[in-house]
């Protein structure tokens, strides 16, 4: 018997090591390694109780499974306690099956189904609908405790007068989650295949447009776009960002630009929610709120443990939060039952579906329900069992989440619940200087070229944009912006001004030639200044400054240079960007003035003057003495 048991389980306990390196950490304790892999979401009498097994990596052939049914519980706390094994009530059937007489695969897989009846001996009975906890449990020949594990049997009968509301949240990962790209694709498209086989369960979908030309596969994005839906795309950034940090810094532009962005992507995937709506997905607290509400934002979703002080259970309906410019309505997601270290997918779905099957059956009034679809260690594997299974739960009526947020809000010994977000001190040391001054010499340089040249400088201001993702590491920004302004650099590095020279004027106004080299395969403007206390351009509308073209080559100009006195003197020429952000160049020159300007001629006709008029009354002096 011992070497059937170990020859038995060998490839099933290969399989699980190497197929599922985690399972034996995530069952060990309690389960025995036994897990339910699929599990049907309802039952009624006439049907039958269907689920799946994957037992231990080794058993023996003479092994028992003991599935024993449970009278159902009576409320919620009696559920939760049916979870952990506790509180269970009286058996109401009881079966017993030997491994050997399992259909059992080699990967340790095993199909188990009971008749379901409201009388009779063969089959198990479930008289009135409820929720019946069920033991599954493994023991050895020698009734020796293999393991166990605890779920629940949903027992419909006709449709409620009263349904649970549900409003159903989910956040598509971006793809800073994986290190595989494969993945992430598989990832995202799972998602959208997922939306669209449920397309009449209406889900509020948080979702970063940047995936679409990375992260998801094209043929999932185009049958989501054509495919009518119930479900709501909810307005955000293009890329994934810390919004309330980036307004702190004064980035509100570029939070307003991404805002743009994104909401222009998402619409054209589906019908977006109302621009008032935010669904926090675990980053709410004050000052990400209170930002939103200053672009808007009235109504938010958030986790509990966003609220301060942390309640002990989630409130189930609409709520005021408290803010610092104003307040605003909220639902606060329940996460229902927790996830237990045996869980499957399909095994955590089904406890949840239960959950909700208790409140729905045994609450009044009737509560209002919020679940993230994605939220903890919940995946696209969790939402496609818990989908699965709702359409089979009459008592439970999905809606959507910007409709349940405007219901009336909850009451309390008839005041108003309201709550607090949490407050979390600035965590963001993130200098912006670098990314400033990247902007500045984008900007700068922009005002340098045409219209048509823009190419490089559109993409680069787009990566300085996207730069701002809370999926960038500071190191990786500043990278980013450095290498932004060495290539601007680069660039206007391309134009060389006249060297320092000597510029001689014969007379007051010159036309004087000034040539300037442009490097660069594209016609650069620049800004020229020439700068000088004794000197003016008349040819400059302000006297010290003109816009100049510069096609690739050299360039040469002629300006008509004053001079306001004469000698020697220094002139600084400079080039500028046409927006004036930008030095692009400089350099000295000498004036040499050698005619005589109107000051000196002056005084030299003055004194001819003066000589004249001395030289002949001189000579009438003479004539008088002398006759």
């Amino acid at each position: 018997m011992n070497l059937l048991r170990w020859a038995r389980g060998i490839p099933i306990l290969l399989y699980l090591l190497v197929g599922f390196p985690g399972l034996a950490n995530a069952a060990e304790v309690g389960s025995g390694g036994i897990q339910i892999t699929h599990q049907s979401p309802i039952a009624q009498a006439g049907g039958s109780l269907d689920f799946t097994l994957r037992l231990p990596g080794v058993v023996a052939y003479d092994d028992q499974i003991i599935v024993t049914v449970h009278e159902p519980v009576i409320d919620e706390t009696g559920f939760l306690q049916s979870v952990n094994g506790q509180g269970l009530g009286g058996v109401l059937a009881s079966r017993t099956i030997d491994v050997s007489d399992l259909d059992l695969d080699p990967w340790g897989l095993a199909p188990i189904k009971f008749p379901l009846t409201n009388s009779g001996d063969k089959a198990i009975r479930v008289a009135r609908p409820g929720v019946y906890p069920i033991t599954i449990e493994m023991r050895t020949a020698s009734q020796e405790l293999v393991g166990r594990v605890v779920t629940h049997l949903i027992r419909i009968g006709e449709e409620p007068s009263q349904r649970l509301p549900l409003a159903l949240v989910a956040e598509i990962p971006h793809s800073a989650g994986h290190s595989d790209s494969k993945q992430n694709v598989d990832t995202a498209s799972a998602w959208f295949n997922l939306l669209v086989n449920h397309s009449d369960i209406p889900v509020s979908i948080t979702f970063q447009p940047n995936q679409i030309d990375s992260a998801v596969n094209e043929a999932a994005v185009q049958q989501f776009q054509g495919t009518k839906t119930q479900h709501e795309l909810v307005r955000g950034s293009f890329i994934p960002i810390d919004e309330s940090a980036l307004m702190d810094a004064g980035l509100t532009r570029e939070v307003s630009t991404l805002l743009e962005i994104g909401s222009k992507q998402l619409r054209s995937l589906g019908t977006l929610a109302p621009p008032t709506l935010w669904v926090g997905h675990g980053m709410a607290d004050a000052a990400q709120v209170d930002r939103r509400w200053q672009r808007g934002i009235r109504e938010v979703i958030v986790e509990p443990s966003s609220l301060s002080p942390l309640p002990d259970t989630a409130p189930r309906g609409p709520v005021e939060i408290l803010g610092v410019d104003s307040n605003v309505r909220a639902l606060v997601v329940d996460h229902l039952s927790s996830q237990k270290e045996h869980d499957t997918a399909a095994s955590e779905a089904h406890r949840v579906l239960a959950h909700l099957a208790i409140i729905a059956f045994t609450q009044q009034p009737t509560p209002l329900l919020v679940l993230d679809l994605g939220a903890g260690t919940r995946d696209v594997d969790f939402a496609t069992a818990f989908l699965k299974g709702l359409p089979h739960l009459d008592w439970v009526e999905p809606v959507p989440a910007s409709a349940a947020i405007t219901k009336s809000l909850l009451l309390k010994d008839g005041k108003l619940q309201q709550y607090r977000l949490r407050s979390q001190p600035n965590s963001t040391t993130e200098n912006f200087t670098g990314y400033r001054d990247a902007q500045r010499y984008l900007t700068s340089f922009r005002s340098m070229i045409r219209d048509e040249d823009a190419s490089e400088h559109d993409q680069l201001s787009q990566k300085l944009l996207f730069s701002l993702s809370s999926d960038s590491s500071q190191l990786d920004r500043r990278t980013l912006w450095e290498s932004i302004v060495s290539r601007i650099r680069v660039q206007t590095s391309l134009i060389d001004i006249p060297p320092d020279e000597s510029i001689q004027l014969t007379s007051r106004k010159a036309s004087v030639p000034f040539s300037f080299q442009n490097r660069a395969n594209i016609p650069l403007r620049v800004e020229l200044r020439i700068i000088g206390e004794k000197l003016t351009v008349e040819d400059f509308d302000d006297g010290e400054s003109t816009t100049l073209v510069l096609e690739p080559g050299v360039t040469t100009h002629r300006f008509l240079l004053h001079a306001l006195g004469s000698g020697s003197f220094p002139v600084t020429i400079e080039l500028h960007s046409p927006d004036g952000g930008l030095l692009v160049g400089k350099a000295q020159a000498a004036i040499r003035a050698t005619t005589p300007t109107g000051v000196g001629l002056g005084l030299t006709i003055g004194a001819a003057v003066f000589l004249v008029v001395w030289w002949v009354v001189d000579t009438k002096r003479k004539k008088v003495l002398y006759p």
